[in-house]
């Protein structure tokens, strides 16, 4: 079994690194630097995965404040056509660098959370950001809900083929595919508070499910919240069986069902 700490180790040799020599060469040329000794020349896959991660952090962390800009710019109103265009095209490159990272981050946690601690990982990101650590939080609180969901998702045995969405389905807001009474249905999940939403997203069935954050303690699902989460998305898809199929992008509110015994 791997241990704990030889990835605690390699975390602190990587930021350590960083710190040491950050003064004289700069973010870029040290982060260079560090990926060629941390992450090209490493043949231990963990140690490789958990270096290429901290070594793309500060430049992730820059591209979600871009995000979050040019998402205000998109909806402020006051873009002429060709702005809308160019802001338009950035942001869906950024977000494409960023849902890469969401699903590297995602597999190094699925694969090696017997082996990190959520509170180390979270610091090593902040750490390796340049000590933004709302970032960090926050990356990893999605990652983690995905996971989540998807072990919920996999108990279910209505549900048949579910995967991981790819990239490109990832990208337009999938994060499961699955079939269900013979029909492609995708699921996504939301970290923000509201009540499980149904819809025809683009001429098939979709979920957005609500991933509470106190579901997981550290990177594991409570007993209570795989239930909760199943409940939620049985629920959901029962309310589904009554909504007319082709009523295209009509989104409905549902009420999560409260158990009685």
């Amino acid at each position: 079994m791997e241990m704990p700490s030889l990835l605690n180790q390699r975390a602190e040799e990587i930021l350590t690194f960083i710190e040491s020599y950050r003064a004289e060469y700069g973010w870029a040329r040290v982060v260079e630097l560090a990926r060629e000794k941390f992450v090209e020349n490493e043949a231990q896959p963990a140690q490789q995965a958990l270096g290429d991660l901290l070594l793309q952090a500060r430049t992730l962390a820059l591209v979600q404040g871009q995000l979050d800009d040019d998402r205000h710019a998109l909806h402020s109103g006051r873009l002429n056509h060709e702005q809308d265009i160019s802001i338009g095209h950035h942001y869906e490159m950024l977000r494409q660098e960023a849902c890469t990272y969401n699903h590297q981050l995602r597999g190094f946690i699925e694969s090696h959370r017997d082996s990190v601690d959520r509170y180390d990982l979270t610091r090593w990101l902040a750490t390796a950001s340049g000590g933004r650590h709302a970032w960090a939080e926050s990356e990893i609180t999605g990652a983690v809900s995905e996971i989540a969901l998807h072990a919920a998702l996999m108990g279910l045995p209505e549900l048949v083929d579910l995967r991981y969405g790819s990239l490109g389905e990832d990208l337009h807001g999938y994060d499961f595919v699955a079939t269900w009474q013979g029909r492609l249905l995708t699921v996504d999940a939301k970290t923000g508070y509201f009540h499980p939403l149904t819809e025809e997203k683009h001429g098939h069935e979709h979920l957005e499910i609500h991933v509470p954050r106190d579901v997981v303690q550290g990177f594991r699902l409570t007993r209570s919240g795989l239930d909760d989460l199943r409940r939620d998305v049985r629920g959901a898809l029962r309310f589904k069986v009554g909504v007319e199929p082709h009523a295209s992008h009509k989104h409905y509110a549902f009420k999560p069902i409260v158990a009685t015994a």
